[in-house]
């Protein structure tokens, strides 16, 4: 059996032994008819090379991509 609970703001399941968090799956998150997170996209390199190196814009970018990889939006 599963349920939310409210006050954790999570779904908790029990299993016959006791209650666990309990993951949410699905293909796809819809809010107001519109698809905000899908399957995981590809992984997207970290920037290197070019003739111009812009080290602010390359951390914000890291950073951005680091974030992006630890929610699961992308692949590491």
């Amino acid at each position: 059996m599963t349920v939310w609970r409210e006050d954790l703001a999570t779904l908790i399941r029990h299993d016959g032994a006791g209650w666990t968090a309990a993951d949410i799956t699905g293909g796809r998150v819809v809010i107001g008819g519109n698809k905000v997170v899908g399957a995981q996209g590809a992984a997207i390199a970290d920037p290197v090379g070019g003739a111009v190196v812009d080290t602010s814009a390359r951390a914000t970018l890291s950073a951005v991509l680091v974030l992006l990889r630890s929610h699961g939006l992308i692949a590491a």
